[in-house]
């Protein structure tokens, strides 16, 4: 989708499962605005234990430097006037208020594009990116290969069953699986996470509409 630049800002949003290439192609677009020489400022949840301290890494080995924030609010406390571009990785580790934040900056006429899992390992969407895609701009899906039959992949498989603090794809912990091959891991629920309605409410609500 094209988008009119002008001095007005927006949001767009790069969502899918694990290893769908999500920070390659946040790089790709910040390393495009910096060519075209805009002031580009990269955030990233401090709660990414897969990132360095100060880079984001994506799984092809790009890499761009960023600051490590555990709150969304620092985010726009940390964003300098005369930032033009805003990118933001993992945004599922964020609270909610992600999404005021990106409405804010945009408002100010920054470019804001994020980038984050849409689902967790149960198969049920992040009540933050999900808010994030029904204001954005301009939306990308990306799909992975899945691990077992090599279909296109739409989940995010947890193949690793203990306690502790996520580990974004982590290998051997995470793999990409599509829609057949999924299975909703076990073990406790996201607190941020939206359940969905069951198949049988979906057609009951659909059919009294």
């Amino acid at each position: 989708m094209d988008l009119v630049r002008g001095n007005r800002g927006w949001v767009e949003v790069i969502v899918g499962p694990t290893f769908s290439g999500k920070s390659e192609e946040l790089i790709r677009r910040l390393r495009r605005a910096e060519i075209a020489r805009q002031l580009v400022q990269v955030f990233r949840c401090e709660g990414d234990g897969r990132q360095s301290s100060n880079q984001i890494v994506s799984h092809s080995g790009l890499h761009i430097c960023s600051i490590g924030v555990s709150t969304a609010a620092a985010i726009f406390q940390k964003v300098q006037a005369r930032t033009e571009v805003i990118g933001i990785d993992e945004a599922q580790f964020l609270d909610e208020e992600v999404v005021e934040v990106c409405a804010r900056l945009a408002s100010l006429g920054k470019r804001v594009v994020v980038a984050g899992l849409d689902t967790d390992c149960f198969g049920r969407p992040f009540a933050c990116v999900q808010q994030l895609l029904s204001t954005a701009e301009e939306i990308t899906k990306l799909l992975a290969i899945c691990a077992r039959c090599g279909n296109p992949a739409v989940h995010t498989q947890k193949m690793d069953e203990r306690e502790g603090p996520a580990i974004i794809s982590a290998p051997g912990v995470y793999e990409a699986r599509c829609r057949r091959c999924f299975e909703p891991a076990l073990g406790s629920v996201r607190e941020n996470s939206v359940r969905p309605l069951p198949i049988s409410g979906r057609i009951a609500s659909a059919g009294g509409a």
